[in-house]
């Protein structure tokens, strides 16, 4: 740029300079002020965010969140204490009385019947000595195609139906109920027509009981 115009610019700018209308002292302070101004502000600002940081702290601290992780322990139940056993000493407690045995017909050799659910047969005891009046117990049901019994050997006593009762007292004498017709007469039976013991084989189960009539 040539001397020449840069005289030019110098003379149009102090030509059109407008003075200041704050003195530069004052320029000066303004600026100190607003730099006190932004740093009250600030610190202003962190003392806040401090206390703000301090108050979440202290309610953590205090259990006051009511969320589910935060639930005050729940109280502790109270027990009743148990009732005392009652004591052993003293007088025995009553024993419980036997429940009695179902009777379901009966045996009387001294009429020669047998009686069951109201029905009544006639019978032939060969050895009715062998037995005491009491009750019977239907022990097994037998078939005499299948089953050996010493007491009834095939060679000797015939029947005209396999299916056989027997009957157990208390002393666990048997006596055996059936068709037979043997031909000795040295085992305990009680001999019933064909019919009737077809009958009393499906009557009968075991763990019934009959009572026994001698007189």
């Amino acid at each position: 740029m040539s001397d020449e115009l840069t005289r030019a610019l110098r003379e149009l700018a102090a030509q059109n300079e407008t003075p200041p209308t704050v003195a530069g002292t004052e320029i000066r302070s303004r600026g100190a002020r607003r730099t006190r101004r932004r740093r009250t502000t600030l610190a202003l600002g962190t003392g806040a965010a401090a206390l703000a940081l301090a108050a979440v702290a202290l309610t953590l601290n205090t259990g006051t969140d009511t969320g589910p992780d935060h639930r005050p322990p729940a109280a502790t139940p109270h027990l009743a204490s148990p009732a005392p056993s009652p004591s052993t000493s003293g007088s025995p407690s009553p024993s419980v009385s036997a429940v009695p045995t179902a009777i379901i017909g009966t045996v009387d050799f001294a009429k020669h019947t047998l009686t069951i659910d109201g029905r009544t047969v006639p019978i032939a005891a060969d050895s009715p000595t062998l037995l005491s009046a009491g009750v019977m117990t239907v022990n097994a049901k037998l078939n005499l195609d299948r089953d050996s019994v010493a007491a009834l050997p095939k060679t000797a006593c015939k029947t005209a139906d396999p299916h056989v009762v027997e009957l157990r007292d208390t002393g666990r004498t048997s006596i055996y109920v059936g068709a037979f017709s043997c031909s000795d007469d040295s085992g305990a039976r009680i001999r019933l027509g064909t019919k009737d013991a077809v009958w009393l084989y499906s009557r009968l189960q075991p763990g019934d009981n009959i009572l026994v009539v001698t007189s």
